[in-house]
């Protein structure tokens, strides 16, 4: 194989895995809680399956990721940057920018 293939090759591969990894996050679910305080956005989430929950707030223009464990309990987290422009993709006919906020 040539040089060229192979560099290609790796490329192709490159790409497939981070649209595999940008992908991995649309599973995840969203919930919309407009003008929410912290307590609001625990009781939103009580009833989630075990898995990523991501609160969006378009008064406050935020997105709040949270961890739901098996036995119930949650963590709230730090959104990536991929995960926060998915996001805003897709809710573009909203015409808002929403941010994870900075801890």
């Amino acid at each position: 194989m040539t040089y060229k293939k192979i560099k290609n090759r790796i490329l192709s591969s490159s790409v497939l895995a981070v649209s595999l990894l940008m992908t991995a996050s649309t599973s995840a679910t969203i919930i919309e809680c407009n003008d929410c305080s912290d307590e609001q956005h625990v009781n939103t989430i009580k009833n989630q399956p075990a898995g990523d929950v991501f609160v969006v707030d378009f008064v406050h223009r935020t997105i709040d990721k949270y961890r739901i464990f098996e036995q119930g309990s949650h963590q709230k987290i730090e959104s990536s940057l991929s995960e926060v422009i998915n996001i805003n993709q897709k809710f573009a006919h909203r015409k808002t920018q929403l941010r994870a906020p900075i801890n």
